[in-house]
């Protein structure tokens, strides 16, 4: 018993292979390959969303290390300015009695002088 070949062209089975036959046979390879593409592009745009959001992950997770580093070290400086700031408001204070005492006393060397 010999097997027949079948052509795979032959889509109705008739033993003849049409130019129409030829045709469809052949657009529905085309369609095929067309399927595995657009799947392939698919899947390929899929891992790269899926390393976009891990970079991006990344990056955000990098970015709040960034933001509370910065935050801490403003922190830090406005702490130090508001010391330097109430230690010159103290020197300030302290200038400021002093020339009022030098002031007092010159008031009264004058008042004194006229009383004499």
């Amino acid at each position: 018993m010999a097997e027949e070949k079948v052509n795979p062209m032959d889509l109705n089975g008739d033993g003849k292979v049409t130019l129409g036959e030829k045709v469809q046979y052949y657009a529905g390879k085309a369609g095929e390959k067309v399927e595995e593409s657009v799947k392939k592009v698919y899947e390929g745009v899929k891992e790269d969303a899926k390393d976009a959001l891990e970079d991006a992950k990344v990056l955000a997770g990098k970015a709040k290390e960034k933001a509370k580093d910065v935050y801490a070290k403003a922190s830090e400086k406005a702490k130090d300015i508001y010391a330097d700031a109430k230690e010159e408001i103290a020197d300030a204070k302290e200038d400021l009695a002093e020339a009022a005492d030098k002031a007092k006393a010159k008031v009264n060397d004058i008042l004194n002088k006229d009383d004499k």
